[in-house]
């Protein structure tokens, strides 16, 4: 019986080590997790710290580098501009030009935004192209490209006159001609000064009055209207009256075949009242 009861009394002292090492061994394990959190905080604390001194110095030095450029340049008495050297190559003038781009004599050289100015003025829709550029150490260049008005738009009677460039951008009344060509026969509708034209009808007769602008074709084929009214072919008349069908495939061979044909009548002194040129040859002609 003493023997049984020390051998209890051992399995109860193996047990109760045994549930102590395990509670030290969780307290160990306890301790080292907290360790390496408090590492851990201690490293990101560390980081944010460095980040946050980086960021500073950044700031501060940005900040000083903006007094500095400030104090040199845009807040420079020595940059006042006190000459703007204008140009353009139409109708826009040196007080237009001012009035669009916000700029006059007097103000800094270096506190004007040359890529404000140089949206300001691209948005006037005679405009192309804008050249901005500082001329140290009192000079403000602006070189300013206009558009060059291709065509009028609609009838004459159509009350507000626009024009068009080679391009299709639409021009105000400022740029109407009564010298220039027209287009009519236009489905789309709307149109204002600064839009480009979308009918292509009106692009098939801008190609045509490109083509026919050049010395080898003008001669011969001086247009005054071109209505673009007609899906299949463009109606094209001439200075003298003639009437021209000309389908919009193939145009510039069609019109080089024009330019001969219109050449070899005037030799024979004959004039051409109309000619049909949407087939593709044996053309038919009308004489006058």
């Amino acid at each position: 019986m003493w023997y049984r009861d020390d051998d209890k009394y051992s399995n109860r002292r193996l047990f109760g080590s045994r549930r102590e090492n395990r509670r030290n061994s969780i307290l160990l394990v306890s301790a080292r997790l907290s360790d390496q959190r408090r590492e851990r905080a201690h490293r990101v604390g560390a980081i944010l710290l460095v980040t946050v001194v980086i960021a500073g110095t950044i700031w501060m030095t940005l900040l000083g580098t903006k007094l500095i450029g400030q104090s040199l340049f845009s807040q420079n008495q020595r940059f006042t501009i006190r000459n703007l050297d204008i140009r353009s190559n139409g109708k826009l003038q040196s007080e237009h030009i001012r009035e669009y781009a916000h700029i006059d004599e007097g103000m800094n050289l270096f506190a004007i935004d040359l890529g404000q100015v140089r949206d300001d003025l691209m948005s006037v829709p005679i405009v192309s192209a804008v050249s901005v550029r500082r001329r140290l150490p009192d000079t403000l260049e602006v070189t300013v490209s206009e558009r060059i008005p291709a065509a009028r738009l609609g009838e004459e009677s159509t009350g507000y006159p626009l024009a068009v460039d080679q391009a299709g951008f639409v021009l105000g009344p400022t740029s109407v001609s009564q010298q220039l060509p027209s287009i009519t026969g236009l489905q789309e509708k709307g149109l204002r000064p600064g839009a480009r034209v979308g009918d292509p009808g009106v692009q098939n007769a801008l190609h045509v009055l490109d083509v026919c602008d050049s010395p080898s074709f003008s001669r011969f084929l001086r247009i005054k209207n071109v209505d673009v009214s007609n899906p299949e072919y463009l109606e094209v008349y001439l200075q003298r009256g003639e009437r021209i069908l000309l389908s919009r495939e193939n145009v510039d061979v069609k019109l080089a075949k024009l330019c001969e044909i219109m050449k070899h009548t005037a030799d024979m002194g004959q004039a051409i009242a109309a000619i049909d040129m949407t087939v593709d040859k044996n053309f038919p002609v009308q004489y006058q």
